[in-house]
């Protein structure tokens, strides 16, 4: 676009000495108003009775800006103070010096601010296996799945764990656990929650074990390369047992939740924790921890190796109080 005449915009009214922003253009016309920014190859200059003009680069021969600005270069240096343009190159004059930085390095002034996003999503899958044949015919498979939402104050986190076992043929393992959890925050480093989970466990005589509660939690560390929380509350605790005798009680819900990322996220080192401590009887407790490293290979692709433990203070009859895996198998994450 050519601006074939003069444009001259003078400043009065209320006796300002403040000295207007100036474009020069090829053809000879002069912009008076005040200079914004210049990003994606163009000027942007608000002038009075006319509002805000876009003006390409490559129009200009001269500019003039006389409040301190920054200046971007393709080094991704930041410079600030009064801006000058001259025969194709910046003048910048600070508390500093003066600098001179030709025209073709400069990258924006005043550019638009990259807000953060406001939403993050983050899937994990961890598969693992084995398969044994001749003297010993064994079968095993288990998987976690690992979902977080958040957006702005809000939080939403799922869990899926599954393991599954043959030995001769025979199933000597089989087990299925959920969690569900919101969070809301009224400050950043605190959150309110609401919880749900359930598991099932054929060889502990678990037929259905859900909980259900509420409680608050701290934020310590919410980085891209850590994340830590440590939250407790009270939950309704139900379990309905294939032989043993039923139980409901209420309970103290502690729990914990830490993720790693080493050297730009080529190693991850990862820990949860929920403890579940019976209001009616202290000596009831239950107890699940989860361990463990991925180190990645490609991609999203990782080798993963975790520890998982199970712990029931209080077991049905000739149930074993303790649960321990020893995992190790690929896993994929992904951000979006």
């Amino acid at each position: 676009m050519h601006y074939s005449i003069l444009l001259l915009v003078l400043l009065v009214g209320d006796g300002s000495a403040t000295t207007p922003d100036r474009l020069q253009l090829e053809d000879g016309s002069l912009l008076v108003g005040t200079i914004l920014q210049l990003e994606d190859g163009n000027y942007t200059i608000e002038v009075a009775g006319l509002g805000k003009i876009k003006v390409p680069a490559a129009q200009v021969t001269s500019a003039t800006i006389e409040k301190p600005s920054d200046l971007i270069t393709d080094a991704d240096e930041k410079l600030n103070g009064p801006l000058q343009l001259t025969d194709d190159t910046w003048t910048i004059i600070n508390p500093l010096g003066e600098r001179t930085v030709p025209g073709i390095r400069v990258v924006a002034i005043n550019p638009t601010p990259v807000l953060p996003p406001t939403s993050t999503q983050k899937a994990t899958i961890t598969l693992n296996g084995s398969k044994t044949t001749g003297n010993t015919r064994t079968t095993s498979a288990a998987m976690n799945l690992d979902y977080t939402f958040r957006y702005l104050t809000h939080r939403f986190v799922s869990k899926v764990n599954w393991a599954y076992g043959e030995d001769d043929a025979i199933i000597s393992k089989r087990t299925t656990g959920a969690e569900v959890k919101y969070d809301f925050f009224p400050r950043d480093t605190w959150f309110l929650y609401t919880s749900f989970s359930a598991r099932n466990d054929d060889f502990a005589d678990l037929a259905l074990r859900t909980t259900a509660g509420i409680g608050a939690g701290v934020q310590i560390f919410d980085t891209e390369s850590l994340n830590w929380s440590e939250e407790t509350g009270i939950s309704a605790l139900n379990e309905d047992f294939s032989a043993a005798e039923d139980e409901s009680t209420n309970t103290m819900r502690v729990a914990g939740n830490l993720e790693w990322a080493i050297e730009d996220g080529l190693l991850e080192v990862f820990h949860n924790h929920t403890l579940f401590i019976s209001l009616d009887s202290s000596d009831k407790m239950l107890a699940e921890a989860r361990l463990g490293m991925r180190t990645r290979i490609v991609g999203g692709l990782s080798l993963n190796a975790q520890v998982n433990l199970r712990h029931d203070s209080q077991p049905p009859a000739s149930i074993e109080k303790n649960d321990v895996e020893l995992l190790l198998g690929l896993g994929f994450s992904t951000d979006f």
